[in-house]
């Protein structure tokens, strides 16, 4: 069996395709948060440090923090190639797919699981539902890479969910946080304060974005830009987003010690979220993915008149009975289902703007609100978590059959990493 050498190094793969600071992320939020409430509690003058000239209700200081965080990401997205992309017809299925999952799915789910689990804490409930209205935009390309997704499909739905935001983020604040719950008159008050907080912490950054990626193209090309301009822009974003935990917890710190149980639970939707909208995905686009494809398949065989028929004996034919035969230990059930295209929207469904949901919940709440303490806790999980489905998603693609997937290549690459790694 080659298959448990094989994802050792897959684990060694995704390790080394993550950088030091993408590995350590986790604990530095949990660093920053602790020197916050280190801060707060024994340094109380430190809560007035941030008071001032403010803009969109946040001070000054703070909004250059939040604007700095959310730059890298929109640096990376490939908005030259939007309208190379768009053109392409067989992303038409795919883009309709990730529509209906991203913000219909997505927003409805931890909606649902932000009432099972917080329904006696408003404001911590609030918080864990921005989350789920904040689609993916950059992160994400990361994880669709080292788990060899379909990278332009990643980069179509990160450009599409990266301009959906900026008109649906508002809508979708004020009907999940308020409308729905039958609070109407604070939905008439809230939404300008969403939607100028929307227009300044996404339109700024994104307006940056895009002069950076294409002032820099345009004078030293894009290679030059990935190879010099980006590795110094990139950290500036873990930068902003430490900044901005560190004054969150500075306001609020000595109020989180007291509640921390209550603010702690706030990780049990998150947790369920990612888990549920991972293997959901996963499972139910390769059933279907296998489905479509069966019949597809069926309809080219052709009858005895010649004519394409599905017929008894090969109803059940999806093109992969001989990678069936050959490797009988991997699992087949769904065989004909596409690996690029699945994980890559399995990814991208998993994964949230957390970046926006934070900015938008310390400018509409406050730097120390409850609901803002809640969004902080969306990259503290989701880094770890996601990195642990990139090793899981590595296995899938070792254990399943799947018909991309060059089964042949797949078992020498193993079998010579075994080897590697012997030596």
């Amino acid at each position: 069996m080659t298959t448990k050498p094989g994802f050792r190094n897959d684990i060694k793969y995704v390790f080394k395709e993550l950088s030091l600071v993408d590995k350590l992320l986790p604990l530095l939020i949990i660093l920053a948060m602790i020197l916050g409430i280190l801060l707060s509690v024994y340094v109380p003058q430190s809560r007035d440090a941030f008071n001032g000239a403010q803009v969109v209700d946040v001070s000054i200081p703070l909004a250059v923090g939040l604007i700095v965080m959310m730059i890298p990401p929109l640096c990376k997205v490939e908005w030259e190639n939007f309208a190379q992309f768009f053109n392409k017809d067989k992303y038409l299925k795919e883009i309709l797919v990730s529509l209906f999952i991203n913000w219909v799915i997505g927003p409805f789910l931890m909606f649902g699981l932000a009432w099972l689990t917080l329904f006696d804490e408003d404001e911590y409930r609030v918080g864990i539902i921005m989350i789920g209205m904040a689609r993916c935009i950059a992160m994400v390309l990361l994880w669709n890479h080292i788990a060899d997704g379909d990278n332009t499909l990643c980069a179509v739905i990160v450009l599409i969910n990266s301009l959906l935001q900026v008109v649906l983020y508002a809508p979708y604040q004020i009907f999940f946080c308020y409308v729905i719950t039958g609070d109407y008159h604070s939905s008439t008050l809230a939404y300008s304060l969403v939607a100028k907080s929307v227009a300044f912490f996404l339109g700024v950054p994104l307006g940056f974005g895009l002069l950076i990626r294409f002032a820099s193209i345009y004078t030293i090309g894009l290679t030059k830009y990935n190879k010099f301009v980006l590795p110094y822009i990139s950290p500036w974003a873990l930068i902003g987003l430490l900044y901005t935990i560190v004054v969150i917890f500075i306001e609020k710190g000595d109020e989180f010690i007291k509640e921390i149980g209550s603010a702690l639970r706030c990780f049990v939707p998150l947790v369920l979220y990612f888990m549920i909208m991972w293997f959901g995905t996963f499972f139910t686009l390769r059933w279907l993915s296998n489905f479509t494809n069966v019949r597809k398949f069926n309809l080219k065989v052709p009858s005895s008149d010649s004519e394409p028929s599905i017929t008894e004996e090969t109803k059940l034919l999806c093109g992969c009975e001989s990678k069936m035969e050959e490797f009988p230990e991997k699992w087949n059930n769904g065989c004909a289902a596409n690996y690029a295209s699945t994980i890559t929207q399995t990814f991208t469904a998993a994964s949230n703007n957390f970046e926006l949901s934070l900015a938008v919940a310390i400018s509409i709440y406050g730097n120390g609100s409850k609901q803002a303490i809640a969004a902080t806790f969306g990259p503290l999980l989701e880094v770890p978590i996601l990195l642990i489905l990139a090793f899981v998603a590595k296995y899938f693609k070792i254990k399943f059959i799947w018909s991309d997937v060059d089964d042949h290549r797949e078992e020498e690459d193993v079998q010579l990493e075994g080897v590697e790694c012997s030596e």
